[in-house]
């Protein structure tokens, strides 16, 4: 089955723009794992999922990674300005190259944070019937 993807971004300007800063969105189960995986590969993108980069950080018990932790161990859910930093701080990194966020931004406040400091050529959004998203999950 296929499924409708929102995007404002024509291939052909993606090459004169020369990096492509694109997110993509949607509900748990609607595949952008798998879908990022084919844009990743297809455009030669920097992939980057904001909940690798949380693991990544609380793992490696950086200071980032340490306040989220008193979040998560709680149950609770980290708050925006704290994922906000975490995922402005992977970006410096890697300022000369196309990149893909998963992930993020999730709220308002992500996106205004955002693009206050980065242009957004595209977002996807994966428009995918809940009834399917179901039967995803279900059989996992």
């Amino acid at each position: 089955q296929h499924y409708f993807i929102q995007s404002n971004l024509r291939v052909n300007e993606m090459s004169s723009q020369g990096l492509l800063r694109a997110i993509i969105i949607g509900p748990p189960g609607s595949g952008k794992g798998t879908i990022s995986d084919r844009i990743v590969k297809a455009f030669k993108l920097h992939h980057i999922s904001s909940g690798d980069i949380l693991r990544q950080h609380i793992r490696n018990k950086t200071e980032l990674g340490l306040e989220a932790r008193k979040f998560t161990s709680d149950g609770l859910l980290v708050p925006d300005h704290l994922v906000t930093k975490l995922m402005l701080s992977e970006l410096h990194g890697i300022q000369d190259r196309s990149w893909l966020f998963d992930g993020f931004p999730r709220t308002v406040a992500q996106a205004r944070d955002l693009e206050q400091n980065y242009k957004i050529d595209s977002v996807l959004n994966l428009d995918v019937p809940f009834s399917t998203i179901v039967d995803r999950i279900s059989v996992s």
